[in-house]
């Protein structure tokens, strides 16, 4: 498949919401994603304050996204999870693909366009995490040079492994 990668538009919201309730409604384990709150849907394409946001199309539908998390008083209590308070840090997240078209290497695609962002922002840190048992995710941050910190359970209740990379 001939996918193009390109940060989603306004103009694609109901697809973008869509894709977020098809990919979260088939989840097999509901503890894979942290849902999304209000606030998190209201400041989708706010990408100063909250996440360039960037997608996977095929043609004219959106097949995956996969956000930046770039606000540091959002990323707060991940900062003080993984010991770097004094430094300016992101994190890939916000990473799902509709189930037709998983296989087809969309998030680590997507990822390694984030990771070349991330640097060119210039964050000293990229973190990210993802559910133990959610094999795809943990090998996918690997793959695109994230190291593995730890297992932890983090304050919202949510299990996690934690991965990071220094940039800078």
């Amino acid at each position: 498949m001939n996918f193009v990668y390109k940060k989603i538009e306004e103009k694609d919201k109901d697809q973008l919401f869509k894709l977020i309730e098809t990919v979260l409604g088939g989840l097999e384990d509901k503890e894979y994603f942290i849902p999304y709150e209000q606030w998190e849907y209201d400041s989708m394409f706010d990408e100063k304050n909250y996440a360039p946001l960037y997608g996977a199309y095929d043609g004219d539908k959106l097949a995956g996204m996969a956000q930046l998390y770039v606000s540091q008083e959002m990323l707060a209590d991940f900062k003080k999870e993984f010991g770097l308070e004094e430094y300016q840090v992101c994190e890939l997240g916000g990473n799902l693909v509709l189930p037709e078209y998983r296989g087809n290497g969309i998030t680590t695609k997507l990822q390694t366009l984030e990771l070349n962002l991330a640097k060119e922002l210039g964050f000293d840190y990229i973190i990210s995490m993802a559910h133990p048992n959610n094999i795809g995710s943990c090998k996918t941050l690997e793959r695109v040079g994230l190291k593995f910190v730890r297992e932890t359970r983090l304050s919202n209740g949510f299990l996690r492994k934690l991965y990071m990379l220094k940039l800078k």
